[in-house]
């Protein structure tokens, strides 16, 4: 099967209306996910509760992801992420209604949470895989990095908008916004096109399922490259995304003393720094190397937890008041967030060429799956640790490690890691 004729721009109708759809979706997410929190606090007062959302919020997707890897390499893609937004919509429409009408529960907020968090699931390994379908080899990058942008900008204005209008109008608005920007979204994904068909005879079944999802993590360890890329990206998530969630707080927090809002404020500097990294590959390194802009910007990032690791040293901490060392650290997480950006869409866009489009949904869920579960894992070991070694030097330790891990990865990582082969996609 050939791949469906592409043209040379990048914002072609077809991107065009990906990228808006996504916009307006992920803004009206981001209103949630920072008023529904409010919200349960509010009503319950409840620690307990929190987690239980958040959880609701994680799980019901990771357990979805192996069926939605399999279904988005058997059904057309357009018309998972179509119906997905669509029935994501209506969902949280129902809880605009019955938050209207009084009657919306707690139970029933969590229940529904869960049931969108799977078709979260299946909306993400769609629409992950169906990218590199509707965008030219030559501009893939750049269509990361406008995605990226946008995920980044969400991230900004969402919750700035959801405390706003939570604030001022109350949870009931929140849900009709986000329900509204779901089903705008669908209306948008509609027109485009997309003819990717999937050559599936059979019905699927149990057994079927399974052998088909395990094609996904053959596909994974067969091709070299893919293989080194997944396993680098593993063990560094698995290293950083709990020092990221764990001892960071637990450093800012509880020894640097920063306020709630200071530590936010650090957040969002990352964030920013995201923001910045993403416009500037789509602008000005669209064509730059991607072993150039990989290696510069894990180098760069490991630089900088490594300072970090440093001035958290009591001795070091001592000489700077809250204020100071809130800048360096807004400083440090900004340029941290800036080549973030450097490094995770090269991958991002590597593992979309080195994956046929009729297998990419199970290879991305497979990932995804494997991702996730390291950062509990991961967070648990880091907390126990906290009891026992003093948290300056966890965070100087694992810096470390990851630049020995780093320097061995960029040392005896092939060359199709950096520059991959496109393979053959499927498509009309």
């Amino acid at each position: 099967m050939k791949r469906m004729n592409l043209t040379g721009r990048l914002f072609d109708r077809n991107f065009t209306l990906f990228v808006l759809g996504r916009l307006v979706s992920v803004i009206g997410s981001g209103i949630q996910i920072i008023a529904i929190p409010l919200y349960i606090l509010d009503i319950t007062g409840s620690g307990a509760a929190m987690g239980i959302f958040t959880l609701l919020g994680m799980l019901p997707r990771l357990l979805a992801a192996p069926f939605a890897g399999v279904i988005g390499d058997r059904w057309n893609r357009k018309k998972i992420m179509v119906w997905t937004d669509f029935l994501r919509g209506f969902l949280i429409l129902f809880l605009a209604l019955l938050s209207f009408n009084g009657t919306l529960t707690i139970l029933i907020l969590f229940v529904i949470q869960a049931i969108v968090s799977v078709f979260d699931g299946f909306f993400g390994a769609a629409t992950g895989a169906m990218l590199p379908d509707i965008v030219s080899e030559e501009n893939l990058r750049k269509a990361n990095s406008v995605l990226g942008s946008v995920n980044s900008f969400s991230m900004i204005i969402g919750p700035i908008l959801g405390g706003i209008i939570y604030g001022v109008l109350g949870i009931t608005m929140v849900f009709l916004l986000n329900g509204i920007s779901f089903i705008v979204s669908a209306i948008s994904e509609i027109f485009i096109e997309y003819k990717v068909k999937f050559e599936k005879d059979k019905k699927l079944n149990l057994k079927l399922f399974f052998v088909e999802f395990k094609e996904g993590l053959s596909f994974i360890v067969k091709k070299r490259g893919l293989r080194y890329l997944f396993t680098f990206a593993m063990v560094t998530n698995f290293l950083l995304s709990p020092l990221f969630q764990v001892v960071e707080p637990y450093v800012l927090r509880q020894i640097v003393k920063m306020s709630a809002q200071q530590y936010g404020f650090v957040q969002t500097f990352f964030t920013i720094g995201m923001l910045l990294g993403n416009i500037v590959i789509a602008a000005f390194l669209a064509k730059a190397k991607n072993k150039n802009l990989m290696v510069m910007g894990i180098l760069t990032q490991i630089f900088m937890l490594i300072v970090f690791g440093i001035l958290i040293f009591p001795n070091v901490l001592s000489l700077f008041t809250i204020w100071k060392f809130f800048w360096i650290t807004g400083i440090i997480y900004f340029t941290i967030g800036l080549f973030n950006t450097f490094v995770n869409v090269p991958i991002n866009t590597n593992l979309q060429l080195m994956t046929p489009s009729n297998i990419r949904s199970r290879v991305f869920s497979a990932i995804e799956i494997f991702a996730q579960l390291m950062i509990p894992f991961g967070a648990v070991i880091y907390g126990f640790l906290l009891d026992h070694v003093a948290a300056h030097l966890i965070f100087i330790s694992i810096s470390l490690l990851v630049l020995v891990i780093t320097i061995i990865f960029i040392l005896y990582a092939p060359h199709e890691v950096y520059e991959p082969k496109s393979t053959e996609t499927q498509g009309v």
